[in-house]
């Protein structure tokens, strides 16, 4: 599985979320300080993913490199990784998380 399997999730997630100022984390309401990423910053971020300890076959859309919000190229699920990379919450796939 690629990147390019998932592009119109990815290059959609800021717009889609733009109004967004929360997400859903189970049955948890969670403040958002940022804005997702575009396809642009996503398509960058690539190459920092060693530099940050995050795996190459997740996808980071979302975070200050801290803690992220990324695509499981393997399984399609979104994971949210706190700073010590340890999962805090997961959605089954892009649509869910939507």
């Amino acid at each position: 599985m690629n990147i390019e399997h998932h592009k119109n999730f990815l290059a959609t997630i800021a717009e889609y979320a733009s109004d967004s100022v929360s997400i859903r984390e189970g049955e948890k309401l969670v403040s958002l300080n940022l804005n997702f990423w575009s396809w642009e910053e996503i398509s960058d971020s690539l190459r920092l993913r060693a530099d940050w300890d995050v795996a190459d076959d997740l996808i980071p859309f979302y975070g200050d490199w801290h803690d992220l919000y990324c695509l499981d190229l393997n399984s399609e699920k979104i994971i949210y990784l706190n700073d010590a990379r340890k999962k805090i919450c997961e959605w089954k796939n892009s649509v869910d998380f939507k």
